[in-house]
């Protein structure tokens, strides 16, 4: 008998152990995410956020990163593939992004072959400057790529606009910037309106990005003209990715609790306008729209619209 207690207090402390460990890994993943935020501009219309690893920890995302449906892989990106060894899938492992106006700024932590990406970028003529001591590549013209390799696993990038973004990421690595992304979240409070434990999430400026053609948002086939969603200022939406689920958490923060009402009985109007009606059983696509759609809850609590929902094991096999 005091054998078998002896055994069960084992288990029990290896349980124990390993919640403990799963604990503090995340944990620390969270907070290397988090990091990646003092690189980024301050005052960004959009920041993004995801921890691709804890992403992947569900089967779904995992294939559905593998394998994106209707996607084609330019042949660009697989001489790259050949040439560097690099597969997002696999070693990008977390990122961060801010949007101001036409230009993108990136942080990203990712499993490189450091000679192997030089050798490729010598390859490919990509032209080169030099910035605080770090070499910055650059492809293309109408919208170039801006790329600079720093730590063991860190790299810097932007997308558009000119030279000063990628100077200015350098001299916040470097710690001679003034504000960063991190700074000014924490200074709204916006991350903590976002749920604990969120693997992706995505913070943006509805008053400034509803003023941009390229931002008008769509619901399914539906534009949502920036009529329709005036009074929103901030975004907040988020994922969490669990072994058998994803949930998912979204809040529009207005600027007044009369705002909200009228968009929360927009978005559930919508939401009814695009329930699928009976069609022939060859197109597998309301099955879809139906599971995608499935029990969100749009939810009004004074300047804010909540919408919530979970896709579960059964809901990612019939949308796959």
């Amino acid at each position: 008998m005091k054998s078998r207690k002896t055994q069960v207090l084992v288990v029990m402390a290896i349980l124990l152990g390993a919640a403990a460990l799963v604990l503090f890994l995340r944990n620390r993943s969270a907070d290397r995410v988090l990091a990646l935020l003092e690189f980024l501009p301050p005052d960004a219309d959009l920041y993004v956020m995801a921890d691709l690893a804890s992403l992947q920890g569900n089967p779904a995302v995992r294939r559905f990163l593998s394998d994106p449906p209707q996607v084609s892989v330019e042949e660009d990106y697989k001489r790259f593939v050949e040439a560097a060894g690099f597969r997002y899938q696999d070693d990008l492992k977390q990122l961060a992004l801010a949007n101001l106006g036409l230009g993108w700024v990136g942080a990203a932590r990712v499993r490189i072959d450091r000679p192997r990406i030089l050798r490729y970028l010598e390859s490919e003529n990509a032209e080169k400057s030099e910035e605080q001591g770090q070499t910055i590549f650059v492809f293309g013209q109408s919208r170039p790529f801006r790329l600079v390799l720093l730590e063991r696993d860190l790299a810097l990038f932007t997308v558009g606009g000119d030279a000063t973004l990628i100077r200015s990421a350098l001299q916040r690595y470097l710690g001679k910037g003034s504000g960063s992304g991190a700074e000014q979240l924490r200074k709204n409070a916006d991350l903590s309106r976002l749920p604990k434990g969120s693997a992706l999430w995505v913070v943006g400026r509805m008053d400034r990005l509803l003023d941009r053609p390229e931002w008008q948002p769509r619901f399914g086939a539906f534009e949502i003209g920036r009529n329709l969603l005036r009074g929103s200022k901030t975004l907040y939406a988020s994922v969490r990715s669990g072994l058998t689920q994803l949930e998912f958490h979204v809040e529009d923060r207005c600027e007044s609790a009369t705002a909200a009402e009228r968009i929360a009985k927009t978005l559930r109007g919508l939401l009814l306008l695009l329930q699928p009606r009976p069609s022939d059983k060859a197109d597998p696509m309301p099955g879809k729209l139906t599971a995608l759609l499935a029990n969100i809850s749009v939810e009004q609590v004074q300047d804010s619209v909540f919408l919530q929902w979970q896709w579960d094991r059964e809901t990612l096999r019939k949308i796959e």
